[in-house]
């Protein structure tokens, strides 16, 4: 699963950096309580780990038979080990085969990661066996050996030489394939009795060798497969413990983080998975640069608190809210495939005015509910406003991020209203009454709304001033240019109505400005099925 272009970077943003002001807690707002984080359920993620780490372990095998495939080839291409080069062909052979049966599933289950594990470690054993058995009739057959007793000495560097690749498959095995700590010690008694076999067997076929010639090979078998068993133990255990916390680190509640795909002033994004309806979805978790202040925390509780009383096909959707035990604040909303408006403008060019009156239409309609509620957004911007795809329907307007959602009907204990100096918000959308740092109301957001139509339509804001303090002036005291040369002329006076300096000048509300937009000639040239023709 992977995020749709325009998801990343600006979604769910909290704002411009002049949104990090402290916000004192307020009054509680009805809403979801805080919910504990569920225990792990680590079985479909560590059936994907199982699968990824046993397709690396074949392409290691892969790679050691065809070496050494390549070697006999070479360096014996006049005779001699004939038949290990067949062993070393079908070893080849099985393990691709082995690698594309996991591959060619998307989620292979566990009895045939098993059955695979089972049939590598005993293609291993083969080969290995193989492997020791020759190079211990080798040995026996030199000139300067042959009829001779073996030293103490002499016998532990065979023994060492030929024990060095079942060592290698004891301690590593369980390092590239996860397993218990159980596991990989009665695998590594497993592994460590084959040479022993194989050292007897060699006994009985090898006519030069003798019992006495091998008794130390034993000793030396053992101490080194009992090293090796310890050290696979040791690292499968280290390993899950790394691997559970690692698989918790990753999980929100019922949630399982995917990928990053934002960053914002009060927190960062991610797309996540339900772990047990396999919803994809966003969520919004709490910077731990952040976590520690208690005035964030409440502006991040009562965000999520106020989108969750909002029902509105056009206002994202709340999942869930909660903390992790560790204390982590975070929340949980609707996967909104799509692209942001920011992104969209900067993609392809200005909107046709159609479609812009199309999506802000909507976003009115979103308001309308905020505003029947007393909540004012006051960062209404182009990234905070997505054109998703939803129901099978394209360019369907959310409006997101409610991070300065503000109540008028909210007071102090002093009587005075909350925050009623301070200037939230991004300075290229923001009302006049807004910079003077005056209580807001809902055509602060009109003016928000109409100051994002303005973008949509010509591809820059009303007042485009590199300086804050430049942009907000022009908002204090200069008129918007006008588009009339550029958009229909019924759309550039709504247009221009949206934005006046006074509110009484306004639209006084979200329908009235919703209605002005829908009566515009232009508003009858988009709808979604134009949208899933234009953008398919």
């Amino acid at each position: 699963m992977t995020s749709q272009p325009g998801l990343a970077t600006e979604l769910y943003k909290s704002a411009s950096s002049v949104q990090d002001a402290p916000t004192p807690p307020e009054a509680p707002v009805p809403g979801p309580k805080l919910v504990r984080g569920a225990a792990p359920d680590e079985s479909r993620e560590f059936d994907r780990l199982l699968a990824r780490r046993f397709a690396r372990a074949c392409i290691v095998f892969l790679v050691a038979y065809a070496g050494h495939l390549l070697r006999d080839l070479i360096l014996f291409s006049r005779g001699g080990v004939e038949y290990q080069r067949w062993v070393l062909a079908f070893g080849v052979l099985v393990q691709a085969m082995l690698f594309l049966s996991v591959r060619r599933a998307v989620v292979p289950s566990r009895s045939h990661l098993r059955l695979a594990q089972s049939a590598t470690v005993a293609l291993a054993w083969v080969i290995l066996g193989a492997t020791q058995f020759d190079y211990l009739r080798y040995e026996v057959q030199k000139p300067d050996i042959r009829g001779l007793e073996w030293s103490i000495n002499f016998q532990l560097i065979v023994a060492n030489t030929a024990f060095l690749p079942w060592f290698g498959l004891i301690a590593a095995f369980p390092v590239l394939v996860p397993m218990s700590w159980l596991r990989a010690l009665v695998f590594g008694l497993g592994t460590m009795t084959i040479p022993m076999l194989v050292t007897v067997f060699a006994v009985y076929a090898i006519e030069s060798l003798t019992w006495d010639r091998t008794a130390y090979m034993h000793i030396q078998f053992l101490v080194w497969g009992v090293i090796g068993t310890c050290i696979a133990a040791y690292g499968s255990a280290q390993s899950g413990a790394l691997r559970k916390e690692a698989f918790e680190a990753r999980q929100f509640g019922q949630y399982l983080l995917r990928e990053p795909i934002g960053r914002g002033g009060m927190g960062e994004v991610f797309l996540a998975e339900h772990r047990l309806l396999k919803r994809p979805s966003v969520i919004k978790v709490i910077r731990p640069d952040k976590s520690t202040d208690p005035n964030l925390l409440a502006r991040f509780e009562r965000e999520v608190k106020i989108l969750a009383t909002l029902t509105h096909w056009n206002s994202v959707e709340v999942y869930d809210y909660g903390h992790t035990p560790d204390g982590t604040f975070y929340f949980v909303m609707e996967y909104l495939p799509g692209s942001n408006l920011y992104d969209l403008v900067k993609r392809e060019g200005p909107l046709p005015p159609g479609r812009a009156v199309f999506l802000i239409a909507q976003v009115c309609r979103a308001l309308r509910e905020a505003h029947a509620r007393g909540l004012i957004h006051r960062d209404i911007k182009p990234s905070n406003i997505m054109a998703a795809e939803r129901g099978g329907l394209k360019d369907v307007a959310k409006l997101l991020d409610f991070g300065l959602v503000f109540d008028p009907g909210r007071l102090t204990d002093s009587g005075k209203l909350t925050h009623e100096t301070a200037i939230l918000g991004t300075p290229h959308y923001m009302a006049p009454e807004q910079a003077r740092g005056e209580p807001v109301d809902g055509r602060s957001d009109i003016y928000a709304l109409g100051a994002t139509l303005y973008f949509l339509l010509c591809g820059r804001p009303p007042f485009d001033a590199k300086a804050v303090v430049e942009v907000l002036a022009a908002h204090l005291n200069t008129p918007p240019p006008s588009l009339r040369e550029t958009i229909p002329a019924d759309l550039d006076a709504v247009l221009l109505r949206s934005l006046e300096k006074r509110r009484e000048d306004r639209f006084q509300d979200v329908r009235e400005f919703e209605l002005a937009l829908l009566a515009c000639q232009c508003a009858a040239e988009w709808d979604h099925e134009r949208a899933a023709t234009a953008t398919s």
